[in-house]
């Protein structure tokens, strides 16, 4: 018996295992003598590789799971990746299989369980690989690299890059290896025309996670419009996924001087940004100090509280934006600048101020110059200040 496609396959067989008596099968077995599907029998092994894993999860043991998952991503590689040429029908089934182990992976690294290497076990802080994760990425990117090198036009395999890029950015986040990210990313930005084949859905999670490499790396423009693409092509009703893309948006536009209203903070429930944000627009240190130090854990949870702490720099120049508004002159003493921090409570001294402006001024955060004999700063009289987007 032919089939057209894998879903076929399926539907047959699950109308075969619908039949419940034994009886039923048997009169089955006579008629459908021929049901077995001689090209594609390697999916026999690879269900079988499913009903282990599901068989292993039912009894919790997570790296027998992990072990039959990878054989089953292994055959798959193998047997239909690589042989079956000029055709991607399959591709479906090798996102759940590549979704389906890296989550087994993240249970059981969470889990503590012990990870399996060859024929013998070892504890995951004592391998070379140390965790389940990592083991996953490797046979992911086995898939990856099949689908790179695939040269069909027409049905090719590249339309699985990005959802394999994917799972590899979660992975590589996931154990901070984000040095592997870099080749990854120049492969997206180098497939042409074949971007727009990919799926709304792997483009937002793709510029999620370059956002987020993008803000680490300090390339905030790049994190913008990626993030921000992300949020605006999010819909609606994945209010929790607006959410997590607003956790590393709203620092990357305050690091460019976009501060959040309060409306969108109190509608994704961010509100621990409400403080931290105020205290920057106000050029406030201390208080910002107090709002990170109130919602460090919130931050650290997030990844965010080292970028976040980069702000002072921003709340700085603002508090110096200030003092030179209110002063309505482009010569400023030092003394100024001083008597306002200490005021607000930031204890430093004259050498430590010509620091903060010296590296203001390089930044491009300021126009101008320190003149340390007349302990003065300089600003230009055209936009001494310049945007911060433009920085």
């Amino acid at each position: 018996m032919e089939f057209s496609n894998f879903y076929a396959y399926y539907d047959n067989l699950a109308a075969l295992i619908d039949q419940q008596t034994w009886e039923a099968a048997e009169h089955a077995s006579d008629r459908y003598d021929d049901r077995a599907v001689v090209r594609w029998a390697v999916f026999d092994d690879i269900v079988l590789s499913h009903l282990n894993v599901l068989h292993a999860l039912s009894a919790s043991d997570w790296p027998a799971a992990f072990g039959h998952q990878t054989n089953a991503l292994q055959l798959f590689n193998r047997e239909i990746l690589q042989r079956e040429k000029d055709a991607n029908w399959f591709m479906p089934i090798l996102y759940v299989l590549c979704s389906d182990l890296r989550l087994i992976a993240r249970i059981a690294d969470k889990r503590g369980c012990v990870l399996w290497g060859g024929h013998h076990q070892r504890k995951a802080a004592d391998a070379q690989t140390a965790t389940f994760y990592e083991e996953s990425a490797a046979s992911i990117m086995e898939s990856y690299r099949i689908c790179v090198a695939e040269r069909s036009d027409a049905t090719t395999k590249k339309v699985a890059i990005l959802s394999l890029t994917n799972q590899l950015f979660r992975i590589y986040f996931g154990i901070n290896r984000l040095h592997l990210l870099k080749p990854l990313i120049r492969s997206i930005d180098h497939v042409g025309e074949l971007y727009d084949r990919f799926s709304l859905a792997d483009k937002i999670t793709y510029k999620y996670f370059l956002g987020r490499k993008a803000m680490f790396d300090m390339d905030l423009s790049r994190a913008e419009e990626a993030l921000t693409f992300a949020f605006e092509h999010c819909p609606a009703q994945f209010k929790h996924n607006k959410r997590l893309i607003l956790m590393y948006l709203v620092p990357v536009k305050m690091f460019l001087g976009h501060m959040p209203t309060q409306q969108l903070l109190v509608r994704y429930n961010l509100g621990q940004f409400a403080d931290v944000a105020a205290s920057v627009k106000d050029g406030n240190l201390r208080e910002l100090n107090l709002a990170l130090q109130k919602h460090q854990h919130f931050f650290i949870k997030c990844g965010i509280f080292l970028m976040l702490e980069k702000l002072k720099v921003i709340t700085y120049r603002n508090l110096f934006k200030r003092v030179a508004s209110i002063l309505n002159t482009h010569l400023i003493k030092l003394d100024a600048f001083l008597a306002v921090l200490r005021f607000l409570g930031t204890d430093i001294d004259a050498d430590e101020l010509s620091c903060i402006l010296a590296n203001l001024i390089a930044q491009k955060k300021i126009k101008g110059y320190i003149s340390h004999q007349r302990q003065t700063l300089v600003i230009s009289k055209q936009t001494p200040f310049p945007s911060l987007s433009a920085a």
